[in-house]
């Protein structure tokens, strides 16, 4: 039997009942400058949608940047998410790795899983203490802007690579 993505249309053979669609929230402190890069949030966050849940919240930086990350924590608990945060310090995994983690992390309580991007200088050591995990994109630095759009892409992969689509060739 073929299972069915929250959209009601076939993707893979497991039963729906046993692999609920995975809930995903990415957030990230700072306002989006670039429009190239909003463009990009948006096409991967729609390509997304066809095999998990996806929210995206950026978080303002007004009252500097440790109050919006305190922000940041009180959401991530607020959804009572497994808060992980992308850090260049962070566990690196290829591709398919990163796929593994993501349905294993899912799978081991369903809770949703929520992905954090951080302002210019990183995260502070009670973000830190406060993540579930750390995960890094890449040994090199990158925007945070940057950063983003990497990472919906690598979700996008992760996810096609989960529900059999051909895109990671």
């Amino acid at each position: 039997p073929l299972a069915w993505n929250r959209q009601g249309s076939r993707r893979s053979r497991t039963p729906p009942h046993l692999h609920p669609p995975m809930r995903l929230r990415i957030f990230w402190i700072g306002k989006t400058k670039d429009p190239a890069v909003a463009l990009w949030t948006a096409e991967y966050l729609k390509r997304i949608s066809r095999f998990a849940q996806i929210a995206a919240e950026e978080i303002p930086t007004r009252g500097g940047v440790p109050a919006a990350e305190a922000e940041l924590l009180r959401r991530a608990a607020q959804h009572r998410a497994r808060l992980v945060l992308l850090d260049p310090a962070g566990r690196r995994l290829d591709s398919p790795q990163f796929a593994a983690y993501l349905d294993r992390s899912f799978a081991q309580d369903g809770r949703e899983l929520a992905l954090a991007i951080g302002g210019p200088d990183g995260f502070s050591a009670d973000a830190r203490a406060a993540a579930q995990a750390s995960l890094s994109l890449s040994p090199l630095t990158f925007s945070h802007e940057l950063a983003r759009a990497m990472l919906l892409e690598q979700l996008y992969r992760a996810l096609a690579l989960l529900n059999h689509h051909p895109y990671p060739r």
